[in-house]
């Protein structure tokens, strides 16, 4: 059997590979970032080449084999939660199912409210093209996919609420593109899942940072995480130490540039407990009000031990929660760069939309 056919992965408990379990350093051994003393423009322009790469990479990838569809339109949104406030600050791209296209009964459509990947310091909306494409053309939803700023220029928590901001919006918006405001969805892709995940706790919870939302906060109807980073209080070597393959995550010097430019000032990863930061600290108050959760898990990922620590927690809290770990492949193995998506990847995001099915369309 292959890999991708591989029934879900659930959590055993028995077989978690805990970060905690390898032991915190001592205080004078936390690891020192040598990218915190860089100068800001530095990390700025080393983001830049990045982006630049990136885009390159992500244009051919998207091209390769059956190529993804392109948006339907782009819309520009506010921000009003930010320090950096303003209109139409930064945008969306929209994908609007056809009209060949049937909505559910009630004659409206569902939203899916996506968060691209790239470490906070890279990306765009259209990275997720194709998870795009399979949630318009199986589940007939329309799919915002949100380009908000990005670390250095705007570090945390800048994207949280730009996320935050994107969501109150497209739901403003429900009449424009026949939405049904009780089912909408978010979803991300590694600093994207985190962000879906930190967008929730706000919209919950806005008091807890003297936040006032521009309009009452939406139902969500559940989340789909991609390879999420969840906690922010555990250094980069703790967490490669607790991969079982080291050499597969993402490089020092990349990670080093992410965290630099995501976290400034820069925080002792002990004072990193803000849960917009890391989401998988949540108190259980809110873990008890958390819509379904699926996560798309990566055997190779020095975020895979959280990841199921999440999930472990989610169910121990007896919360509606469906976990996959793809066997033998790294973080953001849906993205191989520039080449096009292996056949694991339409069947995990086949699998994730039966799960969205499952939550909005119970039979």
């Amino acid at each position: 059997m292959s890999n991708e056919r591989k029934s879900t992965a659930e959590v055993d408990a028995s077989e978690v590979v805990s970060i905690h379990d390898i032991g915190p350093p001592p205080l004078e051994e936390d690891y020192v970032n040598p990218a915190d003393k860089s100068p800001r423009w530095l990390l700025g322009a080393h983001a830049f080449g990045l982006r630049f790469l990136a885009g390159i990479g992500f244009r051919i990838g998207n091209r390769s084999g059956l190529a993804a569809s392109p948006p339907t339109e782009t819309i520009w949104l506010n921000s009003t939660l930010s320090q950096w406030k303003g209109k139409e600050t930064f945008s969306a791209n929209v994908w609007v199912p056809s009209g060949s296209s049937q909505p559910s009964q009630s004659g409206k459509r569902p939203a899916v409210i996506n968060f691209h990947g790239g470490g906070f310091i890279i990306g765009q909306g259209t990275d997720d093209s194709r998870w795009a494409d399979a949630l318009v053309s199986t589940l007939g939803a329309v799919v915002f996919s949100v380009n908000y700023r990005l670390a250095p220029s705007y570090p945390f928590p800048t994207p949280v609420e730009d996320c935050v901001d994107a969501i109150i919006q497209v739901c403003q918006l429900a009449d424009r593109y026949n939405i049904d405001t009780d089912r909408i969805i978010l979803s991300g892709f590694s600093a994207g899942a985190t962000l879906a995940t930190s967008s929730w706790i706000v919209l919950e919870d806005p008091g807890r940072w003297d936040y006032e939302l521009p309009a009452p906060a939406p139902k969500i109807a559940g989340l789909v995480l991609y390879y999420p980073p969840l906690d922010w209080t555990l250094d980069r070597p703790q967490k490669r130490k607790a991969c079982k393959r080291p050499d597969l995550t993402l490089p020092t010097g990349l990670t080093d540039l992410i965290d630099a430019s995501y976290v400034y000032p820069p925080l002792p990863r002990r004072q990193r407990t803000d849960i917009r930061l890391s989401p998988g600290l949540m108190p259980d108050e809110l873990i008890d009000r958390l819509p379904p959760v699926h996560l798309c898990l990566c055997e190779y990922d020095m975020l895979l031990a959280e990841g199921k620590l999440f999930a472990e927690r989610l169910e121990n809290r007896s919360k509606k929660v469906s976990v996959r770990v793809v066997e033998g492949e790294k973080h953001a193995w849906d993205k191989p760069l520039p080449l096009g998506p292996k056949d694991s990847v339409a069947f995990e995001y086949d699998i994730a939309i039966a799960a969205v099915k499952s939550w909005i369309d119970p039979v």
